[in-house]
């Protein structure tokens, strides 16, 4: 995910707001202080992973190994949320999210040193593939501040900030081997963590629009930061930084 395609996609997001400027303004609508629900569709924008190709040597025993990896894990999520209004500027929210994490990771190795006088490298290959799956609960907890004016368009703009919690649970792995003598073999030994507790931050803007109903609509982009990594090997990378784009609607 490039700066630029990230940009492009948020942009797109705003457009929306943009063309529902009809929706009524709330700043002088005295504040109700009572939990209100909602659910917000989100997408990622980055994969859960970085994946990559990688190589290493070892001389006891000699052999060679060539990694490559690969990701799925992305796309829409559906995150039921809940917000406490504690003043008409400033409200306190709990979201609880899921995601599928995926990866893959096939390791060659090729054992004994390689014939000088081959042109190519002749020796027989092991085949390794690991791929793994995880449940990623995370825990959301955000202030949000609304309204940057009293009137007109920066008065539907807000604010969102505040720390994020994930659990990684779930784990499987299933691991293939092609072995150099025409074997097989499988097994399903989980791949370990390198922790099941994370810690991030988040931060966002985003519109808030509110209709006849007072059922609010609110589009938002977001960044967040995770302090380190659930996952890593030579050829993938769980990501510290993610971006997504959503839109949630609360009562």
């Amino acid at each position: 995910m490039t700066l630029h395609r990230f940009l492009k996609t948020a942009a797109l997001v705003w457009m929306l707001p943009a063309a529902c400027l009809f929706a009524q303004d709330d700043a002088d609508v005295p504040t109700i202080r009572r939990p209100s629900i909602g659910v917000r569709f989100q997408y990622t924008l980055t994969r859960l992973f970085e994946t990559s190709s990688a190589t290493a040597s070892t001389t006891q025993p000699i052999a060679d190994y060539n990694y490559s990896g690969s990701s799925s894990s992305r796309g829409v999520v559906l995150t039921p949320n809940l917000e406490y209004r504690l003043t008409n500027k400033l409200s306190v929210g709990l979201e609880f999210q899921f995601h599928h994490a995926q990866y893959t990771q096939v390791t060659q190795i090729r054992t004994g040193k390689p014939d000088p006088n081959s042109p190519i490298d002749n020796r027989k290959v092991t085949t390794v593939t690991q791929t793994t799956t995880a449940s990623y609960w995370e825990l959301p907890l955000l202030a949000h501040y609304y309204g940057l004016r009293r009137h007109g368009l920066l008065s539907r703009v807000y604010l969102s900030a505040g720390p994020v919690y994930r659990r990684v649970a779930n784990i499987r792995t299933g691991n293939t081997y092609q072995n150099a003598d025409g074997t097989t073999n499988y097994n399903e030994i989980p791949a370990t963590p390198d922790r099941t507790n994370q810690f991030g931050a988040v931060a966002g803007v985003g519109f808030r629009l509110v209709d006849d109903f007072r059922i609010k609509v609110m589009p938002e982009v977001r960044f967040t930061r995770w302090l380190n990594t659930t996952f890593h090997g030579p050829a993938y990378r769980s990501e510290v930084n993610q971006g997504t784009v959503g839109i949630g609607l609360s009562f």
